[in-house]
């Protein structure tokens, strides 16, 4: 199964344990949902086309200029962890070839990267001293970016916590709330005059429901309370870090890139469609809600496990952090139906949920940034959306990728007519710009724009992909077939 599709179906089966939801999976529109045969209209002056990725797994450089340790350099190493055996030790060598990279990003006419900060290149520790090194490299690749008229989208967590903080409790311990919040900070105060647009953090529901509850990502554990915890102290974080950036900068424009899957009722009946307003409210609303109310939205039958989760008096006062804008992940696989009545389960949350094969249907963009759009009348950037294929060079070195450029047709289609519906989306960021080390699959997987020969010298070639997406980003407009 590729990895995209098993990380969201494995936050998919820990959510539906929590909440006591059954889910089928399902695409009742067809694997390949029509589109009508209207041209899409052209995006708005100014809609920012982008691409994407993440410092674990392009930077590399894991041990140079006093990085530290990051929990996914310590799990990498664990036997059997990682599906190839690999490590993210070198990656795409992005630490030495980022000006390559900014060049691919200017060749394509992208208007905006978003990229990762690795915390433990900052404080290898997690907290105290500050490595100058690590924060001289990303200011030379900001100043790299705007100087050939990029923005910079910068991602403060992007999943790689300093092992340090890992041992001393990681995400199930509160302190890390607030040396989330003194990293943060530092980010503001040493970037923030040139970084105006931040992600707080990229998809808690991964790393606390897959890290704590699903035990696929570091550190491996598998415990309903820790996981519990872990979820509370990730929105801690975003509320204590919010005010740590706009008390150094309040222009500084903060927000979330938050995963989010399609589902319905699967009958009319109470049972059901409570069980769909459940499920919705952990998997969708679950790192939403408290920023923009204080309040957790009600996903469980017995009301909110504010013991489980170390929820204390006031804390609504710090969740409370409203958001500049929405950040969405999306990847247009399948929805899900939801019913009411108890799946079986185990001690380890060994979830089951049906699940057929993998899913296409890019019209689900539209419902999620609507939805967004109207619920929480914020901005909405597509922070991530991409497709994996099996990309491989002929023999003149070309990479001819048709199915990608098909999935960016519908996609881009379907979030042309949602803007011109009255959704407001700003931007768009394709993930990733590089072929790169997909986590605990390693380099199995193809997803970017741009091929990397990782036997060759980290040799990059722009996919056929690359280059139809840079066309889009130079007219905006989608061509015709």
């Amino acid at each position: 199964m590729r990895r995209r599709t098993f990380l969201r179906a494995s936050m998919t089966a820990v959510a539906a344990a929590l909440t006591g939801v059954r889910l089928r999976a399902s695409a009742p529109f067809g694997a390949t949902a029509a589109t009508d045969d209207k041209p899409a209209p052209p995006f708005p002056k100014g809609f920012l086309f982008g691409a994407a990725t993440s410092a674990v797994q392009i930077e590399g450089g894991a041990k140079e200029d006093g990085k530290g340790e990051s929990n996914w350099d310590h799990f990498a190493r664990i036997p059997g962890m990682i599906h190839d055996g690999s490590t993210p030790d070198v990656a795409c060598d992005s630490y030495h070839k980022w000006p390559e990279d900014v060049a691919l990003l200017k060749r394509m006419n992208l208007s905006s990267y978003r990229f990762s900060i690795a915390w433990p290149r900052i404080l290898p520790a997690g907290r105290g001293k500050v490595n100058q090194k690590g924060l001289d490299y990303y200011s030379r690749m900001v100043d790299a970016l705007l100087e050939a008229g990029i923005r910079p989208l910068a991602t403060a967590f992007h999943w790689d916590l300093p092992q340090p903080l890992e041992e001393a409790g990681g995400w199930a311990n509160r302190e890390t709330a607030s040396y989330f919040a003194d990293y943060v900070g530092i980010l503001a105060q040493a970037l923030g005059d040139r970084v105006r647009n931040w992600c707080l953090l990229n998809e808690p529901q991964a790393f606390t429901l897959c890290g704590y509850g699903w035990g696929i990502f570091p550190p491996g554990r598998k415990e309903r309370g820790l996981m519990l915890k872990a979820t509370h102290t990730a929105n801690l974080a975003q509320g204590l870090g919010f005010r740590a950036m706009k008390a150094r900068n309040a222009a500084l424009r903060l927000g979330i890139a938050h995963d989010f899957v399609l589902g319905r009722p699967l009958t009319d009946s109470a049972a059901d469609r409570a069980a769909w307003k459940r499920y919705d409210a952990f998997r969708n609303r679950w790192f939403l809600d408290p920023a923009f109310t204080g309040q957790y939205p009600e996903a469980f039958e017995g009301g909110i496990p504010a013991s489980e989760m170390n929820l204390r008096p006031d804390d609504d006062i710090i969740l409370k952090a409203p958001l500049d804008f929405s950040g969405i992940n999306y990847y247009c696989e399948y929805e899900y139906w939801a019913a009411g009545g108890k799946q079986e389960l185990l001690q380890g949350l060994n979830a089951r949920v049906e699940k057929p094969a993998e899913q296409y249907y890019p019209q689900g963009m539209a419902e999620v940034v609507s939805r967004i759009s109207r619920e929480y009348r914020r901005p909405v950037e597509i922070t991530e959306t991409g497709r994996v294929e099996r990309d491989v060079p002929d023999a003149e070195g070309r990479v001819k990728d048709p199915g990608r450029i098909a999935f960016l047709r519908s996609v881009l289609s379907s979030l042309g007519r949602a803007i011109a519906d009255g959704a407001d989306v700003r931007a768009i960021h394709y993930w990733s710009l590089l072929d790169d080390w997909e986590w605990h699959i390693g380099f199995r997987e193809r997803i970017g724009l741009t091929y990397v020969d990782y036997e060759k010298g980290q040799k990059r070639t722009l996919k056929d992909s690359g280059a139809w997406y840079g066309e889009v980003a130079r007219t905006g407009r989608i061509p015709a077939e």
